[in-house]
């Protein structure tokens, strides 16, 4: 029988990369000074609580693919240490809840750019966060292989950012907006760069589009998600604006806080692929109207409206209608 002393580290490591469970991880890294650097060389996922630790405990796991921490990084340096000590790194996630005020440092996410950068890098999440200009950074990072950029809550965010995302990041597949200062002007430019790559677009909260901006949404070819809770608010969007999506829609549409009215959601009987339509906060129809639109919709599976609707369930509606409560009641 072989020892386990026999086995290279190389042989070791593999076996410590099939175990999956943090506590399973835990227990394997106490064992002796062998199995703890080993857990660290494996390990391939990291939340920092505390970013105060961050030069002490990196530099165990140079093999990150994922890392994530919710304190506000401030100092630029310290970008560049996560660049320099974790190369291999495709999911960096930096979001916060708790600074929605503060600025990450002057040059943005620069610093991940560090020395050979993050050349597999794929998905960024920083929400929360007031940036500088995006393309000051943008460019340096790994844009032609960014999938997935998480920009909600950061205010900032114009349409020459929206510009740059669109011209930069070729292959992006889900960008969230929400509560960017973009335009309709924004949106074309947005659907001139990804039209062939997005899937799913969070638009939630982004006051100042129109009707005429979601027309451009329509040259989106490969559209599955679209949220745009609350969108257009200051200027009123319509039935006409709603109704120009209906063909870059594909699967999930979140109307919550629209005013869409029954015209609106009757003009959806008829959609092939729509699976889930949301329209809590949203008080200009009766379910005579959502009956109709089920009706000639098959492809529905979920629907969700506001729980202050009164009326009788009809059974045809029963099997897919959620009810969810308005956030002031």
């Amino acid at each position: 029988m072989v020892e386990i002393s026999e086995l290279t580290d190389d042989l070791l490591g593999r076996i410590l990369k099939r175990v999956n469970d943090p506590d399973d991880r835990k227990r394997v890294s106490e064992v002796c000074k062998l199995w703890f650097t080993l857990e660290g060389l494996t390990r391939r996922s990291l939340t920092l609580l505390r970013l105060s630790f961050l030069r002490q405990v990196l530099p165990r796991f140079p093999n990150l693919v994922t890392f994530q921490t919710s304190q506000l990084i401030e100092e630029e340096a310290d970008l560049e240490f996560i660049a320099q000590t974790c190369p291999k790194l495709e999911d960096i996630d930096l979001s916060t809840t708790e600074f929605l005020s503060m600025f990450f440092p002057t040059n943005g996410l620069y610093g991940l750019s560090s020395g050979g950068g993050l050349p597999k890098l794929s998905k960024v999440s920083f929400s929360g966060i007031r940036l500088v200009s995006i393309e000051r950074w943008l460019h340096k990072l790994a844009h032609e292989k960014l999938t997935y950029l998480d920009l909600g809550l950061c205010r900032v965010v114009d349409d020459d950012a929206v510009e740059a995302i669109g011209r930069l990041c070729t292959r992006l597949s889900y960008l969230n907006l929400k509560y960017a200062e973009i335009s309709d002007n924004g949106l074309t430019l947005l659907a001139q760069g990804c039209s062939n790559t997005l899937k799913t677009l969070v638009l939630a909260q982004c006051y100042d589009i129109t009707d005429s901006g979601f027309c451009h949404l329509q040259n989106m070819q490969c559209l599955e998600e679209l949220d745009l809770e609350g969108c257009g608010y200051r200027t009123g969007v319509t039935d006409s604006g709603i109704i120009g999506l209906i063909a870059a829609i594909s699967e999930i549409l979140d109307l919550s806080g629209s005013y869409v009215t029954g015209a609106g959601v009757r003009a959806f009987s008829g959609h092939r692929c729509l699976q889930s339509l949301d329209l809590r906060m949203c008080h200009e129809f009766r379910l005579s109207d959502i009956e109709h639109m089920v009706l000639g919709c098959q492809s529905l599976k979920s629907i969700v409206l506001p729980n202050i609707i009164k009326e009788t369930i009809p059974e045809s509606l029963s099997r897919i209608v959620k009810f969810a409560d308005e956030p002031w009641a």
